[in-house]
């Protein structure tokens, strides 16, 4: 399989090239080998600068095509970030030079997000044409190589999640699992009553799980007690949050709910606007906000005790992509195609980025650059204004794609 990459470099160098802001000069080229984890070589190209030019906020300074549609939400990592496609593949890539470090062929479309702690990628697999894969996997982050797989009943869409040496994954099979980080053996399973496409969340000793059953879930992390449970009147495919002893979460009923995280009881509800399938995006909260898309193609920021709307962005297209915050902007993706910067305070457009595929991918910011999938197979980043990390509910919680600092 050979990958299509564009590095920072690369873009850089092409800035040079066109002679954007007076920049001029010549680039060198070299070609280098990365390889997949059964040795074969894969080849990708890297450019050296001709000049230090910083690029400006919106610029993207990496891109990698992959042979599918990046669904996956990316996490980075010590350099590389880590993303999945539906060409059954989990990819780990230098952010610096786009160079594929490595790639781990699993049996089906990889939709989940990767998680990372202690060294290992913990995702699942099966979403897509191959219904065989319903596993979920652990893979050295340095190697790529396989730790170990464990299988569910069905196909793990969801992204898991890992605490106290146990990861938790949910799967279309109707179970939350809870699974040892270091054998991949089977602690517990807890029935959530239908199909599970919700990543799971922990907070305070409770892991939150959302259900097609149309019922968010309460459970005791270590024992798999139920400890309540709130039924919608939709499906719940979005990924809770936590904040402030508030659970946050998305149904397909069109509302987004807070919910008291101690005793199940509903605190508010948001009501966007009527559309089939609702809220599907998992929200952030940051700052007293929660910031949420939904189907109706609006960004909402929401006051997170009272529920009331502070504004609301339009796309051109539905939200399924969860949003994040860095350094004053909120970023998310759009059905249109696009990746947009939004004013975390007034709502107002600052950039979008346009690719050419739908944008369900949810982004992640590290280190100046944000990272996010695109339908059109590609991995994308993106440069934005400052050196720090994602902030937000979501990220520090680890839901979906995250930034996990070894600093």
């Amino acid at each position: 399989m050979v990958l299509e990459t564009r590095s920072r470099r690369e873009y850089l160098t092409a800035v040079g090239v066109i002679g954007l802001a007076g920049l001029a000069g010549c680039s060198g080229s070299s070609d280098g080998n990365s390889r997949k984890t059964d040795g074969t070589p894969t080849k990708t190209t890297t450019q050296t600068p001709a000049t230090d030019y910083d690029p400006v906020a919106g610029e993207i300074v990496l891109e990698v095509e992959t042979d599918g549609e990046v669904l996956s939400s990316p996490t980075v990592s010590n350099e590389t970030v880590y993303v999945g496609s539906t060409d059954n593949h989990l990819y780990a890539i230098d952010t610096e030079t786009a160079s594929v470090q490595w790639q781990f062929e699993t049996d089906g479309a990889v939709y989940s997000s990767p998680h990372i702690d202690s060294g290992t990628v913990y995702v699942g697999s099966g979403l897509g044409r191959n219904p065989g894969d319903t596993s979920l996997y652990a893979i050295e982050a340095d190697s790529g190589e396989q730790q170990w797989r464990f299988e569910t009943g069905d196909k793990v869409k969801a992204s898991p999640i890992s605490h106290n040496n146990t990861v938790y994954v949910a799967s279309r099979d109707g179970y939350l699992y809870a699974v040892h980080a270091d054998s991949g053996e089977e602690q517990w399973r807890a029935s959530v009553g239908s199909t599970a496409e919700s990543s799971p969340t922990i907070q305070d000793g409770h892991i939150y799980v959302g259900s097609f059953d149309d019922h968010l879930y309460a459970f005791d992390v270590e024992t798999s007690e139920e400890l309540w449970r709130v039924e919608t009147d939709g499906l719940i495919r979005s990924s809770p949050t936590c904040a402030d002893g508030t659970v946050y979460v998305g149904s397909s009923d069109n509302n987004l709910y807070a919910i008291d995280a101690a005793t199940g009881q509903i605190n508010w509800q948001y009501s966007t606007e009527q559309t089939e399938f609702g809220i599907q995006s998992s929200p952030t909260v940051f700052d007293g906000t929660v910031y949420v898309g939904a189907y109706d193609s609006h960004l909402y920021a929401i006051d997170a005790e009272t529920g009331q709307e502070e504004w609301a962005f339009e796309t051109g297209e539905l939200i399924f992509s969860s949003p994040t915050i860095f350094s004053g902007s909120v970023y998310v993706g759009s059905q249109d195609g696009q990746l947009y910067a939004v004013e975390r305070e007034t709502g107002e457009q600052t950039w979008a980025v346009s690719t050419d595929g739908d944008v369900f991918s949810s982004p992640t910011a590290a280190a100046g650059t944000i990272y996010v999938g695109s339908g059109d197979g590609s991995l994308y980043g993106v440069s934005i204004v400052g050196n720090g990390h994602s902030e937000g509910s979501r990220t520090l919680l680890k839901t979906l794609g995250h930034h996990s600092r070894s600093e």
